[in-house]
């Protein structure tokens, strides 16, 4: 059960990734038009990490971390300039990128969770400790927030329950 949950979880990850790559691909197209050629080429190595995290190849995990948190800064720093530019419609657009810079970094935050690691890495013995640390009927969860990996009582979930990590509700 456990396994399917974290191959969820990393078809998330990867799925997002994606989409941050394009979208941070389109905010610096205006850049990348303007350099010859071969500067342009660097576009290959952000695929390249995006291929080797979602094939789970060794140091894939590095590759997707180090990406995020290039398109993190990315947005960043274009959110802080879209800012301060004072039209109604670029604030908003900044705000909307200082949220997405957020959320990515708390992607960071999950494909570095130790449990995360020992899935993906395939280790065995340290993730058949974790089953073993769980209680009766608890299984293994993400939130749909964050993906903070939890261990919950599905049948004692309530609307009132919250994410420890993002405060988030977990049941909708």
């Amino acid at each position: 059960m456990s396994n399917m949950v974290m191959e969820n979880l990393h078809k998330h990850l990867y799925r997002f990734m994606i989409v941050d790559l394009l979208l941070g691909i389109f905010i610096v197209s205006p850049i990348l038009i303007l350099l010859p050629n071969y500067i342009s080429l660097t576009l290959v190595i952000p695929i390249f990490g995006v291929i080797t995290f979602k094939n789970r190849r060794k140091y894939g995990d590095l590759w997707g971390m180090f990406l995020l948190l290039i398109l993190s800064v990315i947005f960043v720093l274009v959110g802080l300039q879209d800012l301060g530019r004072g039209d109604n419609s670029d604030t908003i657009q900044g705000i909307l990128l200082l949220l997405l810079s957020i959320s990515t970094l708390r992607r960071i935050k999950t494909i570095r969770n130790p449990t995360y690691k020992n899935w993906y890495n395939n280790v065995k013995e340290n993730i058949g400790d974790l089953n073993s640390q769980l209680e009766e009927d608890e299984v293994f969860a993400t939130c749909p927030l964050c993906s903070t990996l939890l261990a919950v009582i599905p049948s004692k979930l309530s609307l009132a329950d919250k994410c420890p990590n993002c405060n988030g509700n977990l049941v909708n």
